[in-house]
């Protein structure tokens, strides 16, 4: 007597195994090193399949190894747990316990990561302990890692490399794999983007048929008279389903065995009225609670743990139990109503896998179950309460439109659709009486705005605004001052002005002789030999200069004709030496230093690394230096009588000059280091607006024909410098290019030329130095264009008129800043010019947003006046309001009209 299982699965050997169509394509396929795939809904025999077909695999000589993914992880499982898992699996599937220790050998590959760790365990401990034998991985309830919580599209694509790696290492033939599982295809790679699972061959499991149960009647053979109609009225109810099938006969079974002492005995002709009896008492009757083991609940479970997908599922399936056509087509919500087992495809359209489903889930059931989902339950019970009189608990907007989409392809009572059909006649009034409103909204705001525009508001707003924005732009242009980031574009405006400053005659009292790179040459060697020093100063001193500026370091001897140069600084009492006294010092030739006949020649750089400065003096320690080209200028003053008188504040005057020290915030200086005693150089020119000599023309004694005509050199100041390129003795300056060329740099004996000739020329002939304003001045300095800028923007009005205004008042500015330099002033370009570009825009906009809100003012002003007449449509415009102004005018528009009930 054989006992029915019902549920889990069956023994390879277990005589009521019904063989399908399914075990001889499964069994085929995989011998023949297909990959294939059993996707199926629940309870349908997919583990008894996988055992039985391992067991003739390995009964023909196949290694055969099952992944049950149910006890290698789920939900709350780490990707390193996973694929370890998976690992440790095969590892004991394939019995490799003696033959690799895993522990050691996954801890050796943790620079990998965990795929490429799977991937070589199957090459190198699969495929490689077992070198001939034909391999079969049987992968048990993979719908399991759907539930995983990070990716596993890697895994997949896994399986996908195995497959494909047949064509490029043969080993992989020997390698099988076959999955199990309650799931579509399309389920196992997540990433849309990614090529699908599309590898092997679908093996699909179809219920019983009659000609297939022969185990199931054998089983009844000796209990029942006619077991074999038994079985057939049994598979009516079923359709073959596999779990009820068993659970059906072993109910037959159960009834058989407590009959004594004889067989069941059903008369003739009763059998399908007897099942039918025996299905409905024992399973549909009360099915809740007579589902056991569990199965009905597990359709039932399935379908309403689709969340949103259940109501659109249980409209299908009322559709499909209506009797109308639904075509199986690849929905989510199809796809989820086939793997839940309740429907089956029959030649591309959906019906009902059997009689016991259609008996438990019927049309009352599915109605239960969208009664339960309906998204208006509480509206529409308020709306049967008050016997469908108030219009309150209609449904109105996105309510009816989600409840109307809801309802698409359900049959509902005919109350609900008397409740949604009163919502959308009431929605339908309310729409038109809006589409009035909204149209008497439109004209009324459109008039309202039409008039508040044409209407003369600027008159209102209050004048004081150009001050006061004046002075507030004024003091952010100082404050950015400060900071010193306009101090740059000041030093370029300045640099401008001394290039495009027409040229003056070369200074008659200024002579450069030159060392250049021929000079050097002709001499043969550099430092030149004081000999050749000797020689040029002793030229020089025939002619009889009035001093001479050696700017040419000589602390140590060049030989030869040292003795006869120090004879000769001894014996020539107008010759001034050069020093460096500022960081690393160079001494200056001990004759000349001990005679006080000598001057530093240290630069002072900008930011830029450009001279604009020139340092007059510094202290350094008890002993103060004066400069090469200040002790040049006051040799030659002395024998003219003029001496440098001392004056307060640090002032002392020079013939018909007073010079002042620089301040740190002079001009377009920002906190400028003003060590020492500095002014601001005004040069007079290049090399080329000096008279020039080179050095061997004039040991040479071949003078220049303007020198000669001029008295030579007498009278004169010489300087003697170098302009070698390869000396690079040189430096930036104004001069020092611009947009149009390369910037070059300035010889040092030129620089100290134009210093020595700023001062002579102040003094004698009343030439201006640069002067600065006090930081008041150019304060008021920077009010007074923020003023102009703000006046423009008040009377010009348009944009396009207030951008040429301040265009020209900019062309002004820098005129008169120009015009102001040529006079010995440097005064302030870059602040004024923001100032009365800040300006200028911040009243624009000020006075715009102003006038914008005293029209909205208005406009509510007007709208006011309609409320009485068209409340609706009023409100209307005062939401097109709220949406097209900003959200700090809000609160205007609410308290100007409040709501009125």
């Amino acid at each position: 007597m054989t006992n029915y299982q019902v549920g889990g699965s069956l023994r390879h050997d277990d005589p009521t195994y019904v063989v399908r169509q399914a075990d001889a394509q499964l069994y085929q396929a995989v011998k023949a090193g297909e990959f294939c795939h059993v996707l199926s809904p629940r309870q349908m025999g997919k583990s008894s399949l996988l055992v039985r077909t391992k067991y003739r695999l390995e009964a023909e000589g196949f290694r055969c190894g099952v992944l049950d993914m149910t006890t290698i992880g789920g939900e709350y499982t780490t990707p390193v747990q996973w694929y370890k898992g998976v690992v440790t699996q095969l590892w004991l599937a394939f019995n490799l316990r003696e033959k690799i220790h895993l522990k050691t050998w996954w801890k050796e590959r943790d620079d990998l990561s965990f795929l490429q760790r799977c991937s070589q365990f199957i090459e190198e401990a699969l495929l490689g302990q077992f070198s001939s034998e034909r391999l079969v991985i049987f992968m048990d309830e993979i719908d399991r890692i759907l539930s995983i919580n990070f990716p596993i599209d890697d895994f997949w694509a896994l399986i996908r490399f195995c497959y494909n790696q047949r064509a490029i290492n043969p080993d992989y033939n020997r390698i099988v794999f076959a999955f199990f599982g309650v799931a579509a295809p399309s389920d196992l790679i997540r990433d849309r983007s990614r090529t699908s699972f599309n590898i092997g061959q679908a093996i699909e499991l179809q219920g019983f048929k009659l000609e297939e149960v022969q185990p199931l009647i054998q089983g009844l053979a000796g209990n029942v008279d006619n077991p074999e109609t038994i079985v057939q009225s049994i598979l009516a109810w079923t359709s073959g389903q596999p779990f009820l099938t068993q659970k059906l006969c072993n109910l037959v079974w159960k009834a058989a065995e407590n009959t004594e002492p004889e067989s069941l005995i059903i008369p003739p002709n009763q059998e399908y009225m007897w099942v039918e009896n025996l299905v409905r008492s024992r399973i549909i009757n009360n099915w809740a609670s007579q589902d056991d083991p569990e199965h009905l609940r597990t359709i039932q479970n399935r379908i309403q743990g689709n969340g949103q997908r259940t109501g659109r599922m249980l409209g299908i399936y009322q559709q499909v139990l209506q009797g109308v056509e639904i075509e199986a087509d690849d929905s989510r919500e199809v796809t989820e109503l086939l793997l839940s087992g309740l429907l089956v495809k029959n030649k591309g359209i959906l019906q009902v896998k059997n009689r016991i489903y259609q008996e438990v889930f019927n049309q009352v059931w599915v109605t239960k179950k969208l009664v339960s989902l309906r998204p208006y339950t509480e509206a529409f019970n308020a709306w049967i309460t008050s016997r469908k009189q108030k219009q309150a608990h209609l449904l109105q907007g996105e309510a009816l439109r989600e409840a109307l989409t809801w309802s698409q392809n359900k049959s509902l009572s005919d109350l609900d659709y008397q409740f949604l059909a009163a919502s959308q006649e009431l929605n339908r009034r309310d729409i038109q009486n809006a589409l009035k409103a909204i149209e008497k909204a439109n004209s009324l705001l459109s008039s309202a705005t039409k008039k508040a525009k044409t209407e003369p508001i600027r008159h209102r707003l209050w004048r004081g605004w150009i001050g006061v924005i004046s002075l507030s732009t004024t003091t952010l242009v100082i404050l950015l001052r400060l900071t010193g980031l306009l101090q740059g574009l000041e030093w370029d405006v300045l640099d401008q002005f001394f290039q495009v400053r027409p040229l003056e005659p070369p200074d008659p009292r200024i002579v450069i002789v030159t060392i250049d790179e021929n000079d050097i040459t002709q001499v043969g060697q550099w430092p030149l030999p004081d000999a050749v020093l000797a020689e040029a100063i002793t030229r020089l001193n025939a002619d009889n200069p009035r001093v001479i500026g050696l700017d040419v370091y000589r602390d140590l001897p060049v030989e030869p004709g040292h003795q006869e140069l120090v004879e000769l600084f001894q014996s020539t009492p107008n010759l001034i030496g050069a020093e460096k006294v500022v960081g690393n010092s160079v001494n200056p030739p001990p004759t000349l230093n001990q005679s006080g006949q000598i001057g530093f020649v240290d630069m002072v750089l900008d930011a830029d690394g450009k001279v604009r400065r020139g340092l007059i003096s510094v202290k350094r320690g008890d002993k103060l230096h004066l400069s090469f080209s200040l002790k040049l200028a006051l040799h030659y003053l002395e024998t003219q009588g003029i001496t440098p008188q001392t004056q307060a504040q640090h002032h002392w005057q020079l013939g018909q000059a007073i010079f002042s020290p620089l301040d740190k915030n002079d001009g377009g200086y920002v906190r400028v280091n003003t060590g020492g005693y500095q002014i601001l150089l005004n040069y007079r020119g290049r090399l080329e607006d000096f008279y020039t000599i080179s050095l061997t023309d004039l040991l040479e004694n071949r003078i220049p024909v303007d020198l000669k005509r001029d008295n030579g050199f007498t009278g004169r100041v010489i300087l003697i410098g170098a302009i070698a390129t390869s000396l690079k003795d040189f430096f930036y300056t104004p001069y020092s290019g611009s947009l149009s060329r390369t910037p070059q740099g300035m010889a040092g004996v030129v620089v100290h030329a134009n210093l020595t000739s700023q001062i002579l020329s102040a003094a004698l002939d009343n030439r201006p130095l640069i002067l600065t304003w006090s930081e008041f001045q150019e304060g008021l300095w920077v009010l007074v264009w923020s003023l102009i800028g703000t006046v423009l923007s008040w009377r010009l009005q348009s944009p396009q008129r207030v951008a040429l205004g301040i265009a020209i008042a900019g062309l002004v500015l820098v005129a008169i800043a120009y015009n102001a330099f040529l006079q010995g002033w440097w005064i302030p370009v870059i602040p004024p010019i923001l100032g009365l570009i800040l300006s200028a825009i911040a009243l624009s906009w000020f006075t715009s947003k102003q006038i914008e809100k005293l029209q909205l003012r208005r406009i509510l002003e007007l709208l006011a006046q309609d409320y009485s007449t068209s409340p609706a449509a009023v409100r209307i415009a005062l939401e097109y309001l709220k949406k097209s102004e900003r959200e700090s005018n809000h609160a205007l528009i609410e308290k100007c009209l409040p709501n009125r009930e």
